[in-house]
Parts: C-alpha cells; sequence; structure tokens
C-alpha cells in the first residue's frame, strides 16, 4: 500500500522525536585495554559494548511503553534515578519490573565504569572531606576496603557492593544489592561507588575467582570521581565543604 508523502514526513518525524528522547550508551573515559592487568580488555569490550548496552536498550524501550500510556507518560519524562524511586506507580508489574532491572543496570554501570581510572587506586585520599567522612565511618582506609570487599563477597549470586553517602546521617555508609537493584532507588542514600559482582563483570579472567576479582578492582578505583561525587550528594543536601 502506498504512504503519502506527509504520512512519511510525521513517520520520520516521530521517529526522530522519539530517538531523541532516548538515552545514549554512556561512553568509557578510556579504552578498553587501559584496566590491564588488572581488569582485562575483552571483559571490559564485552561488558560495556554488550551487557550495559542491552541496559540501556531495555530501558529506552521501557521508557518508550512509559510515553505511550496518557497514564504514565508523566513519570518517563522523570529522571532515572527519581523514576527508580516511584516503581510503585507503575501499576503493570511487567513494566515496572523491566524499569527496575534495565533502569538499575544502566545507573549501576554508569557509576561502576565512571569510578575506575587507568590511574587508580592506592590508599590515601587526596580530599579533605572525603578523607575524615571514611576515618569517621571506617577507622582507617584500610578498614573501609575490608568491609566493601567482604560485602561484595557475601553477595549471593548475582549483585552490587557499594560505598554510599546516607543522607540521612550525613555519614559514610557500606550496603549490597541483589541484582541490578541501586541504593538510589531511596532518596536518602546516595551511590558514589560500587563493586559489580555479577560473572560477567570478571568470568573471562577471574573464573569464579571472585576475591582475587575484587583485590585486582582497588587497583582501578578513581578516588578523584568518588571525592567528586561526595562533594555533589553533599552539596546537593546543603553540607557542602567550605
Amino acid at each position: 500500500m502506498a504512504v503519502a508523502a506527509g504520512s512519511r514526513v510525521l513517520l520520520v518525524a516521530f521517529t526522530a522525536s522519539t530517538a531523541a528522547q532516548n538515552l545514549p550508551l554512556p561512553p568509557l573515559p578510556y579504552a578498553y585495554d587501559a584496566l590491564e592487568p588488572h581488569i582485562d580488555a575483552t571483559t571490559m569490550e564485552e561488558h560495556h559494548s554488550k551487557h550495559h548496552r542491552a541496559y540501556t536498550n531495555k530501558l529506552n524501550a521501557a521508557l518508550e511503553t512509559l510515553r505511550g500510556d496518557p497514564a504514565t507518560k508523566a513519570l518517563a519524562k522523570l529522571g532515572i534515578d527519581t523514576l527508580l524511586q516511584r516503581l510503585d506507580q507503575i501499576t503493570d508489574s511487567k513494566l515496572r519490573a523491566a524499569v527496575r532491572n534495565a533502569g538499575g543496570g544502566f545507573v549501576n554501570h554508569e557509576l561502576f565504569f565512571a569510578t575506575m581510572s587507568p590511574d587508580g587506586g592506592g590508599d590515601i585520599v587526596e580530599h579533605a572531606g572525603l578523607n575524615a567522612a571514611i576515618v569517621s565511618a571506617f577507622g582507617t582506609m584500610a578498614m573501609l576496603k575490608r568491609a566493601l570487599s567482604l560485602s561484595a563477597l557475601e553477595v549471593f549470586g548475582s549483585g552490587w557492593a557499594w560505598l554510599a553517602l546516607d543522607r540521612r546521617s550525613d555519614k559514610l555508609v557500606v550496603q549490597s544489592t541483589p541484582n541490578q537493584d541501586t541504593p538510589a532507588m531511596d532518596a536518602s542514600t546516595v551511590p558514589l561507588l560500587g563493586i559489580d559482582v555479577w560473572e560477567h563483570a570478571y568470568y573471562l579472567k577471574h573464573q569464579s575467582r571472585r576475591a582475587d576479582y575484587i583485590k585486582d578492582w582497588w587497583h582501578v578505583v578513581s578516588w578523584p570521581e568518588v571525592a567528586r561525587r561526595y562533594d555533589a550528594a553533599r552539596a546537593a543536601t546543603g553540607k557542602a565543604e567550605l
């Protein structure tokens, strides 16, 4: 059946509008092999170009469904963190699960990749505020590493371990989440650093040796980026460093 020229224009405009609303796959701030030898290039490429892309595509599909329903259209306009805090407003259980899993996977991986660096690692945080917060909450950097490593090791199956800021107490906390759940689902908690302990994050190099992967991961943690996120989280609650 022939399609009128005007209809083709409308279709192209609609497609372009939908594409413009889609969330892009966040680019890596370094090359796939930049974290060698601690995290191998093949794992990084698979993890970013396939797994993170899959979460991005599934989230965009879920957002398109939300936009297509007048009852949920407003939810699609929220930022993804806010949307994840309002999952109870999505009444369709399958759509709610899609937003939870794909949305969590999208934001978790963005943070995970952004808080690693080829210049990462170390036991000294050159940021007075974050360093003081670590000492206050854990005593020493070594104790923080022990707490977060243990949390990551104890995740049953797939999930994440986190260093987060509890806005209510203005204290750093260590916690874990299953699957692709994120601390950001609670408006009072801001994730600052997270380690992915799904097997796709480490199995090509470390096989089932999660403990070895965790040890290697500490060598690439970008403390300047963690500090930046810490400052931003405190500024948002009116507690920025003077």
